[in-house]
Order: structure tokens, then sequence, then C-alpha cells
């Protein structure tokens, strides 16, 4: 009987607590203030995703802490960085409110030509 109840509350909290969302779709891709400014890349790559700044050279990889289904927000934090959670609020497939852990600015999905 314990071993029945572990189960069955091992599955309900696994169900509850999922966070399934397309990366692809909502983070892939660079993203940048309006005209093309301080743009940065989350890269999504075999299950990881990864933050980084094109002209610097900076990569880090990214946690994604929560996904508010019903708010449409994307939490994440850079990992190794002192940095507060950040999150994406999806306004549209290519725009999204970011907030940085200071303040809040639009970004835009651009597309690179290859």
């Amino acid at each position: 009987m314990k071993n029945t109840l572990t189960i069955l509350l091992l599955i309900i909290t696994s169900y509850c607590f999922s966070q399934e969302f397309d990366t692809d779709k909502y983070l892939n891709g660079t993203w940048c203030q309006k005209g093309n400014e301080e743009c940065f890349d989350l890269i999504s790559q075999d299950g990881l995703l990864m933050f980084a700044i094109p002209d610097g050279g900076y990569i880090a990889g990214v946690e994604i802490l929560k996904y508010d289904d019903i708010n449409k927000k994307i939490f994440w934090r850079i990992v190794g960085t002192a940095k507060e959670t950040q999150y994406f609020e999806i306004l549209k497939k290519n725009k999204v409110n970011h907030f940085d852990g200071v303040k809040t600015k639009a970004l835009y999905r651009i597309n690179k030509k290859e």
C-alpha cells in the first residue's frame, strides 16, 4: 500500500509541475531591442539552452525555472551569474517583454540572413 501511494504521489507531482513548452517556438533565436540594439542569442540545441552575446564572445547556460501558461511568462536565469530571475512575457511569436532583473523592455526576435 505504501509503495502504491508513493508511486501515485510521484506521478501526480510530476504531472502538476511539468514545464512543457516548445523552446524553439518561444525562446530560440536572436533577440534585440528595436533597431538591433543590445542583441543576444538564446540557442536551443540537443535539449540545452544557451545564452550568448554575439559581439562579446560570452556564452552561458540557461536554466528554465518556470513556465506560467496563464500569464504567458517564461521565468529563467543565466547559470553562474549573480543575476536574479529574468522572464519573457510572450506578446507575440516574435515580440516579448523581457525583464532582466532590473527593468522591463520590449525585445524582438530578428531573422538572420544566412
